[in-house]
């Protein structure tokens, strides 16, 4: 019985044995296996127990038995020969009175001494009725060569082939079981090649589970390797672990000889289990995989690794096996696992980098080299989870003292020790690098980034503005986003800034993608945020979040989500500035923020304050921060915010301490003739009223008026609207028309509902009662798109006659002049909506926005908009 592996031999000599035991013969049956071919005698004691099944008690059946029980193992060759003499003398006689059928499967895997007595038993078939059924594969090598040669010089011998199922008998087996269109939905001859054991478990599965099992098809695939010899297990692992290739590459990853591995695949193609391009189905691979220990993964990992790095391979392809060889001591491997590392950056496929890098560290033996691996990996790490990269700051400490840490890792650093609060080691190190002459090229725009960051450690710096289109290279683009924010915090909002920052943010998007120093994002949307331009700031952020590379960089997403939340504060969204503060923190803990906690802190506390959620807001405010945090930018923001909770909640000492305390750190960092990040003295000056100390609200405020150029639209605004309560009643309306102008054209809903609602109170003072409806309705409705429910219960006494202006008639304020065009954009207008706003949504330009409100306001005999009808918005909601 000759073909491959699995393909029924053993199923064909049980039915050949159960027809001569049918007719007569008694039976002996033996199966060799390759864990016992050092088992003297193993296949006869197994025809000793296996024969004469169902006639127990014949004496000649007993006889065999114990023939073949009794034997004993020679101590030489020529024992050997006389016992296989007798052996076959006893066969032969018993067979003279019962004819014996004796059938051994696999007989290739026999031990020597039973192949021997086989081997005479043979030569003497002629004068003997004995039948002998063997199986093997005559492709694949034997133990015992001269009983195959002997068995092929028969010339009456009968020899079986057997085979795959053809395409024919697949289609009648699957159509049998599964119905013909079964064949239509599974490609079944491609997934078992035609081997009965593999298409049977592929059957099972899937009238049991509709696709391939691991434990079914995997499990049968498995159990056709592990009944061959172990070579067979190896190269299929080899090939599992290594991926298709030649038999030359397999058999140096599998650890045997070219013509033995040839051999083996040439065999499982032949049985079907293989196809020429490798496996049939990736559940064969995942079984073998799962099958495979996890030493002996790691060794064929090395060995694949070492084949293609002399082979000339990709570092990806190098390191995909690296990664997975436990520890490899090849000088070569830190270098490539390096090498993959810096080229996954650019990709942000951050994790593996950080995997490779840490393998890479394992790898090293160089002590300096592993320095510079452990910085990048700070690095690396931090843009996952700044916590996890804390770890590594002690060692790299110790470096820097021993003076093996580059100035560039030195910096790096410093920034990280600053994150964690570390200040005292990070100033000695500041200390240090800039009396250290090798410092010197990269030293100013570290210190530009102390300015913007922690201002209190950056030494004094000469403002100089940079207006050349030169300067933003993309080498370059980290310290122009640096020199950018510095600009602004320093001298303060000029022309060019905007046009600076957006062409930073341009090149970094389009050209580098979001990888490199992702703080130069950050500091590009701050630049633009400290300008007045948080709408601006805010388009940017929703193009960057969109950018599939951001949400594999944990912190650059969450840091691009903490800026459009500032984004959403100043534009008077509260409740999308809380939510996005909340998406924040799932991201990265408030642990894992470092002394700028501060920042999302702020946010979160300003907008519950704002939106009258005052235990929520009491909350964040008891939250411990980091002492450090009030050394760093983002403390200010903590400040401003904590201050106006106090002022909401009554403690007004409190809150103009922490404003005042704004104005301490700005002044001594230097920062103070630039664009405040927070307006603390318009804030300091309402928590001066609130005490009832005018002449200090006056002082403050004029202060604020008189830098005009340097700080920012907003600030104007809230200034005036403080100056109107400390003027003359008849001085309020224009000092309040001014601030709500201001307040819109920085998109700032919740001051311009502010200055709405001390507008409309101006104007009842004077007895302007009608007007005075108007901007409160106008108000209201601002203030409830900021979902500030406080200053929404402060204009609903008056609002609540919005529902009686509804029976009013149009023509009374001449609304039916209108085109359809005009009311729609005059109806948004009246709702409280920016001119941009508008055109976004009617999908329009800003200047046919300017035009049609031109023609309303002819036509309405008016002259701004806090005087167009609240019909207008009533009109809009019903038709709508």
């Amino acid at each position: 019985m000759d073909g491959p592996p699995a393909c029924g031999k053993t199923t064909v000599v049980r039915q050949i044995v159960g027809r001569a035991v049918a007719v007569g013969y008694v039976a002996a049956t033996a199966t060799c296996a390759h864990t016992e071919r050092k088992l003297p005698f193993g296949v006869l004691s197994q025809l000793a127990y296996g024969s004469g099944r169902g006639r127990e008690g014949d004496p000649d059946i007993e006889a065999l038995s114990e023939l073949f029980t009794a034997t004993a193992v020679p101590t030489d060759e020529a024992e050997l020969l006389q016992l296989c003499h007798r052996l076959c003398n006893a066969i032969i006689a018993i067979s003279e009175r019962v004819p014996l059928v004796i059938a051994v499967d696999d007989v290739r895997r026999g031990d020597v001494p039973s192949l021997h007595v086989l081997l005479q038993l043979i030569r003497r078939l002629d004068s003997a009725r004995v039948l002998v059924v063997f199986s093997d594969d005559l492709r694949l090598p034997a133990t015992f060569l001269p009983l195959r040669y002997e068995l092929l010089r028969l010339h009456d011998l009968h020899r079986v082939q057997v085979g795959p199922l053809t395409v024919g008998q697949v289609s009648s087996r699957v159509g049998g079981e599964l119905g013909v269109g079964a064949l239509d939905r599974t490609n079944f001859m491609g997934f078992t090649g035609g081997n009965p054991l593999l298409l049977d478990a592929l059957l099972t599965d899937l009238s049991e589970a509709g696709e391939p099992r691991e434990l079914g098809y995997g499990h049968a695939f498995l159990s056709c390797l592990h009944r061959n010899e172990p070579i067979f297990l190896d190269a299929v692992r080899a090939m599992a672990v290594f991926g298709p290739a030649a038999p030359a590459e397999l058999s140096r990853v599998a650890g045997h000889e070219l013509g033995q591995i040839s051999q083996v695949l040439a065999a499982l193609e032949d049985c079907g289990l293989l196809a020429e391009s490798g496996f049939r189905h990736e559940v064969a691979r995942q079984a073998v995989l799962a099958d495979t220990p996890a030493t002996e993964q790691e060794i064929l990992h090395r060995r694949a690794a070492r084949l293609l790095r002399d082979r000339g391979g990709t570092a990806t392809a190098i390191t995909g096996h690296l990664l997975l060889a436990g520890r490899i001591t090849d000088p070569w491997s830190a270098d490539m696992l390096l090498e993959a590392a810096e080229q996954a950056l650019p990709r942000n496929e951050l994790v593996a980098a950080v995997e490779l890098l840490h393998r890479a560290l394992d790898c090293c033996p160089d002590r300096d080299r592993r320095i510079a691996i452990q910085a990048r990996l700070v690095s690396t790490e931090w843009r996952i989870n700044p916590s996890t990269a804390a770890r590594h700051l002690s060692a790299m400490l110790s470096a820097f003292r021993a003076e093996q840490l580059p100035v560039q890792d030195a910096l790096m650093l410093v920034k990280n020790l600053l994150w964690h609060g570390r200040m005292a080691d990070a100033e000695s190190i500041l200390s240090q690098l800039r009396s250290n002459s090798a410092a010197t090229e990269l030293m100013p725009s570290f210190e530009q980034w102390l300015t913007c960051t922690y201002a209190g450690l950056a030494r004094p710096r000469t403002v100089q503005h940079r207006h050349t289109d030169s300067l933003l290279t993309r080498v370059e683009l980290w310290p122009q986003a640096v020199e950018v924010l510095t600009d602004v915090l320093v001298a303060g909002h000029t022309e060019d800034i905007v046009r600076r920052a957006e062409a930073v943010l341009r090149e970094r998007q389009l050209a580098h993608g979001l990888s490199g120093r992702p703080d130069a994002l950050i500091f590009a949307l701050f630049s633009l945020i400290y300008s007045d331009r948080s709408e601006t700031a805010s388009v940017w952020c929703e193009t960057l979040l969109a950018d599939p590379g951001v949400r594999h960089g944990p912190m650059l997403h969450a840091a691009l989500m903490l800026t459009a939340a500032e984004c959403a504060l100043r534009r008077g969204d509260h409740l999308k500035a809380a939510e996005l503060v909340t998406e924040t923190f799932a991201l990265v803990s408030p642990g894992g923020w470092g002394v700028h906690v501060g920042l999302p802190l702020s946010i979160r506390i300003l907008a519950l304050t704002r939106m009258g959620r005052l235990e929520e807001a009491r909350a964040a405010v008891g939250q411990p921060v980091p002492d450090a945090m009030f050394t760093d930018r983002h403390g200010l923001h903590y400040l401003y915010s904590r201050g106006y909770f106090f002022l909401a909640v009554g403690r007004y000492q409190a809150a103009l301490g922490d404003f005042l305390l704004c104005g301490e750190l700005l002044t001594r960092w230097g920062l103070g003739g630039g664009c405040a990040p927070v307006p603390w003295r318009t804030a300091a000056a309402e928590a001066w009223l609130a005490l009832g100390n005018r002449d200090q609200t006056r002082t403050l405020i004029h202060e604020q008026l008189s830098r005009p150029g340097t700080d920012s639209a907003r600030a104007r605004g809230q200034a005036l609207r403080l100056l109107a309560q400390t003027s003359a009643a008849k001085r309020r309306p224009r000092l309040l028309n001014e601030a709500a102008s201001l307040c819109e054209s920085v998109d700032d809903k919740y001051e311009l509902a502010r200055a709405l609602h001390d507008l409309a109170q101006a104007q009842r003072a004077l007895g302007e009662n009608k007007l005075a409806r108007r901007v409160t309705r106008r108000a209201w409705r601002v203030a409830k798109m900021c979902d500030a429910a406080p200053l929404c219960d402060d204009l609903m006494p008056v609002g609540g006659d919005v529902i009686d202006s509804e029976l009013l008639p149009k023509q009374q304020y001449g609304i039916d002049q209108l085109t359809h065009s005009e009311h729609r954009v005059a109806a948004l207008a009246s709702a409280g909506m920016t001119n941009r706003e508008i055109a976004d949504r009617l999908f329009v330009t800003q200047s046919t926005v300017e035009q049609h409100l031109t023609r309303v306001f002819r036509k309405l005999g008016i002259k701004q908009r806090e005087q167009l009808p609240p019909e207008l918005a009533v009109d809009r909601s019903k038709s709508a």
